[in-house]
């Protein structure tokens, strides 16, 4: 008696050993909780990391030095190949969202409410256009790319 194995009775893994470490595009903002400066990487993997600047005061015998680091708040693989990056600040509110641009032409906002990315709006608009967008305002345009 033989079995055929069906592909849906099949499960398939898919992660990645090692991150990739280049970094496409970054921004600074408040993303998740208002007054606190953090940073937006968007990696070539199609990666999106939220980093806090954690800043610590270090008190030697004589001189009060401070030492800054950044801490890993949230990471976002979105398994797509994105190419760009920007940050809006949506009128009366007190964080930013993150505005991407994939290769497939889709526009994305995101949210990091509680250090967890949460897709707001995802229209499309084709794979020719090119991305501006207004911090301050809250404005996003879109421009064909002929």
């Amino acid at each position: 008696m033989t079995s055929i194995t069906s592909a849906a009775s099949m499960k398939l893994l898919d992660l990645r050993l090692k991150h990739s470490s280049s970094i496409i595009s970054s921004s600074i903002g408040e993303f998740s909780k208002p007054d606190t400066q953090e940073i937006v990487c968007l990696r070539s993997g199609g990666t999106i990391d939220l980093y806090e600047i954690v800043v610590t005061e270090v008190d030697d015998d004589e001189e009060e030095e401070e030492k800054t680091t950044l801490k890993l708040v949230s990471r976002l693989e979105t398994r797509s190949v994105l190419r760009s990056l920007g940050v809006v600040r949506v009128s009366g509110g007190k964080r930013d969202v993150i505005v991407v641009g994939s290769d497939s032409g889709c526009l994305s906002v995101i949210d990091f409410e509680g250090c967890v990315g949460k897709v707001l709006h995802c229209p499309v608009f084709g794979k020719s256009g090119k991305l501006f967008w207004f911090k301050l305002g809250g404005h996003v345009l879109i421009l064909p790319w002929y």
